[in-house]
């Protein structure tokens, strides 16, 4: 007579595990036993009151939107499938609910005693008779949470009599205690010195070489007199792009002359500078612009795509910049730095700081790609309506500045010229 067959000894507990929710997120997670393939029936799931979540008994399925952050405990009730549903057993399932990261950002005020007290945000827009021009500037979180200011800045201008547009934008060092007064005094010298250059025989310097230079591409001339062209047209806006940094420079260096009280010194003021300047004529629109730092200035047509009127100055780590200095208003360097685009088609003039160029393109590389840049204006023109005529443009520009990305906390300014 043969032994009986020993009794299989029974089963251990299950354990289950449901990975982090995060408040005000949908959430979709299944239970899944851990360390163990021993198929499961679940007969009750009971969910605690206020997680705004709901189970579906049969598979396992956790669904919902917690709305607030906390640490629950989920009640599973449920046997083995091989066994008899009267070998009921239980399980308590932690579920974390961490906080919607958003949530844990302050606002402080800035101290309005300080030196060069300014607000945390800026609009404006102008609209001229075949172009406007909308910009806006947000404190960024990260400010906001320490209660410092915001260090960017920009100023606009339509200028009638020559029919030219001008936009600036400036993004002052984080490290420089004065940043923000050096942005300001950038946007407010550039633009005044591009308004007063433009007002007199210059515009109509630049008028005629721009007029001669499309004449000969449309002609097909000679190369060399096409290069000669396009050096004179070269030449005659880097006065006024170039120069304009130049005079920022000098300002700067005046405003440390005559505030000892501060004792500060020209890096104290540190800042990028983005100059650009655009006019539509019958044979095109010409933007030119001086770039010296990290953000993004560029021609962008749904068309042709993006072209870039410099390039990104990247230090030797992450985050590091080249700032407006002596180094960068030399002769040869303004004129290095000063770029054109004659385009018989744009959609915008873009000029943006790192703040808004990190977040919305993240690589250079990817501030080339014409598909990065379609699917950026989407966006922004959706938000923004350029097109519409209510006068709102500024304001939904600074709503839109307001976005969520996650790691990119910076100030964020932009102006768009179309």
């Amino acid at each position: 007579m043969q032994n009986a067959l020993p009794v299989p000894p029974d089963l251990p507990d299950a354990a289950f595990r449901l990975p982090n929710a995060r408040a005000g997120s949908a959430y979709a997670q299944r239970l899944e036993p851990v360390d163990s393939t021993e198929p499961v029936v679940f007969v009750d799931i009971a969910i605690p009151d206020g997680l705004g979540l709901a189970a579906e008994r049969e598979s396992g399925a956790v669904t919902g939107t917690p709305p607030a952050a906390g640490e629950y405990r989920l009640a599973v009730t449920y046997h083995f499938a091989r066994q008899s549903a009267s070998r009921r057993r239980l399980a308590m399932v932690p579920l974390v609910v961490a906080p919607d990261p958003r949530t844990m950002w302050q606002n402080r005020s800035t101290d309005p005693n300080a030196p060069y007290f300014k607000a945390d945000e800026d609009r404006a827009s102008v609209r001229g008779p075949d172009l406007s021009i909308v910009a806006a500037s947000k404190r960024g979180r990260s400010h906001a949470h320490n209660g410092t200011f915001r260090d960017d800045d920009f100023r606009i201008a339509h200028l009638e009599q020559s029919g030219w547009y001008a936009a600036v934008v400036a993004d002052g060092a984080g490290s420089a205690r004065y940043s923000r007064r050096g942005a300001q005094m950038i946007c407010e010298q550039a633009s005044a010195h591009i308004q007063a250059a433009l007002s007199g025989s210059t515009a109509a310097l630049i008028d005629k070489c721009a007029q001669e230079y499309a004449q000969a591409r449309q002609e097909a001339a000679p190369a060399e007199r096409v290069d000669t062209l396009r050096e004179e047209l070269h030449t005659a806006l880097s006065r006024i792009v170039g120069n304009a940094a130049y005079w920022a420079v000098k300002a700067i260096h005046d405003e440390v002359a005559t505030r000892p009280d501060l004792g500060g010194a020209f890096k104290d003021y540190s800042s990028t500078a983005l100059i650009g300047v655009c006019k539509r004529y019958p044979f095109g629109v010409l933007c030119a612009a001086y770039w010296v730092g990290d953000g993004a200035v560029g021609v962008y047509s749904r068309r042709d795509g993006i072209t870039l009127l410099g390039e990104v100055d990247s230090g030797e780590y992450s985050g590091q910049t080249r700032f407006l200095d002596n180094t960068q208003v030399d002769h040869e360097v303004l004129r290095r730095r000063t770029r054109f685009a004659l385009v018989d088609d744009m959609t915008a003039f873009v000029l943006m700081t790192d703040g808004v160029s990190d977040a919305r393109f993240e690589t250079e590389a990817r501030l080339t790609r014409a598909a990065d840049w379609h699917d950026f204006w989407t966006e922004l023109d959706g938000a923004v309506g350029f097109g519409g005529a209510d006068g709102e443009q500024d304001r939904r520009l600074l709503d839109w500045l307001d976005f969520w990305s996650q790691g990119n906390h910076d100030d964020r300014t932009i102006a768009i010229i179309s």
